[in-house]
């Protein structure tokens, strides 16, 4: 299959590697040299725009930071766009803005589905991320080959822009357990408690969670975390708090009390602040440890 990807991140570049491994003939796109040149090197094609991208593939998978960036990539395939294409979003945005990319796309007589991501980079590496699709269910019974690759998981969850509202829906919750797991961890710390004890009875009891399982934020317990690794991101801070605040902001347009969450960014808002954005948002941790003097 002609495949173009857009946006070689920590989480795109993987998935385009998977896909290129895979078989797929993949064109590629980025504004950074470093991750289009290590495409290349596995394969992949360079496209010069995101037109020469969408010119050249059937399916055009997006993963670039937010709303603006899709806009922008979506409004220079415009020209390349029309019946047999399909564009792809695997982006965090504002669901709003998702539906009107929708609709544009949907103009030319291309097709469009919004299909954020969970996982992390780790996820992308492997394979195994989960894929929450929002837009019409015979479009991603057409394109979700083209998705295996790189997805363990792809669930179709409703019309245009549903995939957004689910994946932030997702984050919030993902937010407020790394709060709980942070603070709880700052208690223990500051009492003496043993944490590979305290990691062992919470996996086994009701505080069990991704966060704690994933992410308990001192080194030496769960050898894959990012407090054992040195923070590196497998999701890193200032990118939870942009999720966050587009959870916020849909929030609010729906009447949403959201208390918890607005507490879980002010914590991301402290880390950022610290100096730990471009860490894991596990790092959230290292402010609340400071703050209890543990």
């Amino acid at each position: 299959m002609r495949i173009g990807f857009i946006g070689l991140g920590a989480m795109g570049l993987p998935m385009a590697g998977h896909l290129v491994t895979s078989g797929h003939e993949v064109t590629v796109a980025s504004r950074g040299r470093g991750p289009v040149e290590a495409a290349v090197a596995q394969g992949a094609r360079e496209g010069a725009s995101p037109r020469e991208v969408a010119e050249a593939s059937a399916v055009i998978f997006l993963c670039v930071p937010n709303s603006p960036e899709v806009s922008e990539v979506v409004e220079a395939m415009l020209p390349a766009l029309g019946p047999g294409k399909t564009v792809v979003d695997c982006s965090t945005i504002d669901p709003e803005v998702e539906r009107a990319q929708h609709a544009i796309v949907g103009a030319t007589g291309a097709r469009y589905l919004d299909a954020p991501l969970s996982g992390g980079t780790a996820g992308a590496r492997k394979g195994t991320l989960t894929l929450m699709v929002g837009g019409d269910a015979a479009v991603l019974a057409e394109t979700e080959p083209a998705m295996e690759p790189f997805a363990g998981l792809v669930v179709h969850v409703g019309g245009p822009g549903m995939g957004q509202v689910v994946k932030l829906c997702n984050n919030l919750i993902y937010a407020a357990q790394m709060t709980a797991t942070a603070e709880a961890t700052a208690m223990a710390v500051k009492s003496g408690v043993d944490m590979a004890k305290l990691f062992e009875v919470l996996t086994h009891a009701t505080g069990d969670c991704v966060a704690v399982r994933t992410r308990l934020p001192v080194p030496g317990v769960v050898p894959d975390s990012p407090a054992s690794n040195g923070w590196e991101p497998g999701f890193m801070t200032d990118l939870m708090a942009k999720d966050v605040d587009l959870a916020l902001a849909y929030a609010a347009r729906t009447g949403v009390p959201v208390a918890t969450t607005a507490a879980a960014r002010q914590l991301l808002t402290a880390a950022s602040a610290a100096g730990y954005g471009r860490e894991d948002f596990s790092a959230v941790a290292k402010v609340v440890l400071a703050m209890a003097n543990a």
